[in-house]
């Protein structure tokens, strides 16, 4: 049983890690998405 526990605890620590960089890189990408469509409003009205 000691191996099985100790299995779960590397899965479940794993498993974390991989939701925060998961959470990282989709933070990021809307970020991204937000600032690309600041900027093409920016460029719409500085050029009307």
């Amino acid at each position: 049983m000691n191996h099985y526990n100790e299995s779960k605890k590397a899965r479940r620590i794993a498993a974390v890690v991989y939701l925060l960089i998961m959470a990282i890189v989709m933070g990021g990408t809307y970020l991204s998405e937000q600032k690309k469509a600041a900027a093409k409003a920016a460029q719409n009205s500085a050029a009307r």
